[in-house]
């Protein structure tokens, strides 16, 4: 009975850190660094946690040197986060976050295109630049458009949001000034700096070089066990697009010249 204010403590300010909220962490360092250090080292106090996460509906993607990193057990946790949610997070409008939306579904795309690539090392999953995910939003963009309007394989918001993204210019001829999410660029870089600030992504520039990601363990983890239906919907349009663009095989005779 004694640890279930440090148990709900561990939880809390892990969940401040998963979710990016540098403020609580940076408050309260110390105490969290003195929790992580019991949950490692205490076997009664381990096991605790993880019953109070499962009683929560919350998962333990990764034991991290600041924090637990958590996320929701399943989409309909409380702890989920909505299309709602992640307006008001980053988007502030609806529209805006089915766009974001677009883009999470293009980064995980482009990181795991094939089912096998949620259980591969992480370290072979390579890295991303931007360009990477404008290329599958191109594909998802133009691929969409051929979804029977009466196929519910995508939600509503998401059907606009793919209308809207077509409209919208890949980069803005001012994208030094990249702040009001009115370009794809744009876009995916409010997203790209997200997800490093709430660890899924890790971030490297060589010097003049272009600025490349990388998947953290909880990231793939987080792909891998939550129901993403918007991910695998998203996935299947753009590899149906690349089918749909891959020139046929030609036979094995020589051409006549």
């Amino acid at each position: 009975m004694e640890n279930i204010y440090e148990i709900s403590r561990l939880v809390y300010l892990s969940l401040a850190y998963s979710n990016g909220n540098k403020r609580i962490v940076t408050e309260h360092q110390t105490e969290l660094v003195e929790l992580l250090q019991r949950f490692q080292a205490e076997e009664a106090f381990h096991q605790a946690v993880l019953e109070s996460l499962r009683g929560m509906e919350l998962q333990l993607l990764e034991v991290e040197p600041l924090a637990l990193r958590l996320s929701a057990r399943n989409s309909a946790s409380f702890f989920a986060a909505t299309l709602t949610d992640y307006g008001k997070m980053l988007a502030r409008t609806p529209l805006k976050a089915a766009e974001l939306l677009c883009v999470h579904c293009a980064v995980a795309t482009a990181f795991f295109p094939t089912e096998a690539d949620l259980d591969a090392p992480v370290e072979d999953l390579g890295v991303i630049v931007p360009g990477d995910v404008i290329e599958i939003l191109r594909l998802f963009a133009k691929g969409e458009e051929t979804v029977d309007p009466e196929d519910e394989i995508l939600h509503p918001e998401v059907r606009t949001a793919a209308k809207r993204l077509r409209e919208l210019p890949e980069e803005n001829p001012d994208s030094k000034r990249a702040v009001g999410g009115n370009s794809w660029l744009e876009l995916i870089t409010r997203v790209l700096e997200h997800m490093v600030a709430t660890g899924y992504l890790l971030e490297f520039k060589e010097e003049s070089e272009e600025v490349e990601y990388r998947p953290t363990p909880a990231y793939q983890s987080s792909m891998r066990v939550a129901a993403v239906y918007a991910f695998h919907s998203f996935r299947e349009i753009v590899a149906e697009r690349k089918m749909a663009m891959t020139p046929p095989e030609h036979s094995g005779e020589m051409p006549h010249v």
